[in-house]
């Protein structure tokens, strides 16, 4: 592979034009399976304006089937030039500074991948053009959020009956206050 083939291929939007801009990157990554033996995978980062406090990896096993990881853009920044994180996500430099490895760990199991440093670097750069450091509550869009929250509840539509919505707790203290005469 050439090493034009493993920079990410990316567009950056204005955020003014789209609240929901992103910021993609295709290349490949290296599934380390031992000292001696890597497996090539095709990955696509995703950065969204409108989450963003949150970086998406997926990546693809075979040609229909691709695993998805979300964790903070800032966890992959500061692992490009120092170990990072803790628990199921951890990322850090390699010695020679080439690469940078990302551990993940699940349930399932535990995988370490090795990202190519300069492709990474260059996409989180975009990341951070799209929405600057300390920037990020402005594209929250928690109006948007909260509204969608809000109508996934009994009280959103307007007509709910408070008196009629179930109220568990209510119905155990009413249950201690008037216990039932024999």
């Amino acid at each position: 592979m050439s090493s034009t083939e493993k920079r990410p291929h990316s567009i950056a939007l204005n955020t003014a034009q789209r609240p929901n801009s992103s910021m993609t990157g295709d290349w490949e990554i290296s599934l380390v399976l031992s000292t001696r033996w890597e497996m090539p995978l095709r990955a696509h980062f995703t950065y969204q304006a409108d989450d963003p406090y949150a970086a998406q990896l997926d990546f693809y096993l075979n040609a229909r089937h691709s695993v998805r990881w979300t964790f903070a853009r800032e966890l992959l920044t500061t692992g490009t030039v120092r170990p990072a994180g803790h628990a199921d996500v951890r990322v850090w430099p390699t010695d020679d500074g080439t690469q940078v490895r990302l551990c993940l760990e699940s349930r399932q199991g535990k995988a370490l991948f090795e990202i190519p440093l300069i492709p990474l670097s260059e996409w989180l750069e975009r990341t951070y053009q799209l929405v600057p450091p300390g920037q990020e509550h402005r594209h929250l869009r928690l109006d948007k959020r909260l509204e969608h929250l809000l109508k996934e509840t009994p009280y959103s539509s307007g007509t709910a009956d408070l008196d009629r919505v179930d109220r568990p707790y209510e119905q155990a203290d009413d249950a201690t206050r008037n216990p039932r005469r024999r």
